[in-house]
């Protein structure tokens, strides 16, 4: 009798379940494609022996009213010449501000229209007193020695969410946390690249738009050599996108 309970007992437990004491969080299944994608995304950037783009970020408040604009360009030659260049604008300021890092090798130089030029001895994006989130996704894809532990390609949890277009480019959406914050990006369904982003942190969101893409063209080594009394953004070779 005592066996035939125990039994029965034993049936029961697997019908219902572990007692609620025992409850436990179901576990997410991973979304393999949309962690193939980033990975893809990744791959994509390291590979590049040459990149350009020119971008816009906006910040906004939780109400949706713009906080700040930021034009900005990137310019990118493996192994170690790079240059972001943006200018930010708050809706009531009367000037936009401008931040330049550039290097072709032997130093990295950093200025704004209201600093002096400094020196140090790598790219240090995150510490640098400049820029915003906007100047880390992109060049921290491109080299990795940009960047901290995370990029842009390790989100939590990512989920593929449908296929969307951005300015005309067909893009694959995905939706994931990135330290801490929800993102989602936009990648080209042909060449992996980042289109755009957007966030939703604490206090503001982030909308982020990657234009006039240019792969493994020639850049002119002016772009470099880059002195703050310069007014005007020297431009890239335009040719079509050419992987290897």
């Amino acid at each position: 009798m005592t066996r035939l309970l125990a039994s029965a007992f034993a049936l029961l437990l697997t019908v219902i379940g572990t007692v609620p004491g025992d409850a436990q969080e179901p576990t997410q299944t991973p979304d393999k494609r949309a962690e193939g994608l980033l990975a893809l995304m990744a791959q994509a950037y390291a590979e590049m022996d040459s990149y350009s783009d020119t971008s816009t970020a906006i910040y906004r408040n939780t109400d949706g009213s713009e906080r700040l604009r930021v034009d900005f360009r990137i310019w990118f030659v493996r192994p170690n010449e790079f240059r972001i260049d943006a200018s930010s604008r708050a809706p009531q300021s009367k000037a936009p501000r401008r931040e330049v890092m550039w290097t072709n090798g032997p130093a990295v130089r950093s200025w704004a229209s209201d600093k002096a030029v400094t020196s140090s001895q790598k790219i240090k994006i995150i510490g640098s007193g400049m820029f915003g989130t906007y100047a880390y996704h992109v060049p921290t894809l491109l080299e990795e020695s940009y960047g901290g532990a995370q990029r842009l390609h390790n989100m939590t949890a990512p989920t593929f969410v449908a296929e969307e277009e951005v300015d005309g480019v067909r893009c694959y959406r995905v939706r994931g946390t990135w330290v801490g914050d929800q993102y989602e990006v936009w990648l080209g369904t042909v060449d992996n690249l980042v289109r755009k982003i957007t966030a939703r942190y604490r206090d503001h969101q982030l909308e982020e738009l990657h234009r006039d893409i240019s792969v493994n063209q020639p850049i002119d080594k002016e772009v470099f050599r880059f002195a703050p009394e310069e007014e005007k953004l020297p431009t890239p070779t335009a040719a079509p996108n050419k992987r290897k």
